[in-house]
């Protein structure tokens, strides 16, 4: 495997912490998580699936379907997965891809809903950011359901931009891509 598929310790370690007003405790997923982090996706992802109306039959690959063995897939593929915790309990998730030309795909962000609105969302985006920069990626992209305009305004109060909207035979929706730059492209 290639060996930026984890990263350094030190660069783990730098994006790791509390912060935002409460003492969550971020740190990289071990793959013995991966049920956990896939009963989180499912219950974070609920709302959106109901508000769109996506199932297996429209769209088997929508988080709130996720499973135990898709995220051990992805992870052994290199994607790091970041979780926070309140104490012993899992309450948010992000994954980050490893970068390919530059560009990390950031994936998966799921808060469960009693932990909503307390800055977790953006607690998580931001260790995902400053850890893609720390292993070389110069922008980190991630992509949403185009009619998600809140989400959409949320992201850009993180500093993401629209860079593309993309249609996919295998989903019922359009996708709105969104980048931000990190590491030394953040800088200049």
């Amino acid at each position: 495997m290639d060996e930026r598929a984890s990263p350094p310790p030190e660069a783990r370690d730098a994006a790791m912490g509390g912060g935002e007003g409460k003492p969550w405790m971020v740190r990289q997923a071990d793959m013995g998580e991966a049920g956990d982090i896939a009963a989180l996706i499912v219950l974070a992802f609920g709302d959106v699936a109901r508000r769109f109306d996506l199932n297996a039959g429209n769209c088997p690959t929508h988080p709130s379907l996720m499973t135990r063995e898709r995220i051990e897939r992805g992870m052994e593929l290199g994607t790091t997965m970041l979780l926070a915790f309140d104490g012993g309990t899992l309450c948010g998730c992000v994954g980050l891809r490893r970068p390919v030309e530059g560009v990390s795909i950031l994936e998966r962000l799921a808060v469960a809903p009693a932990c909503r609105r307390l800055g977790l969302g953006r607690l998580l985006v931001g260790r995902a950011c400053s850890l893609a920069g720390q292993v070389g990626a110069e922008q980190v992209e991630i992509g949403i359901i185009a009619k998600q305009h809140e989400l959409r305004q949320w992201y850009e109060t993180l500093g993401f931009r629209a860079v593309r909207a993309a249609r996919f035979e295998s989903l019922p929706f359009e996708v709105c891509y969104l980048r931000k730059a990190v590491g030394a492209e953040a800088l200049g």
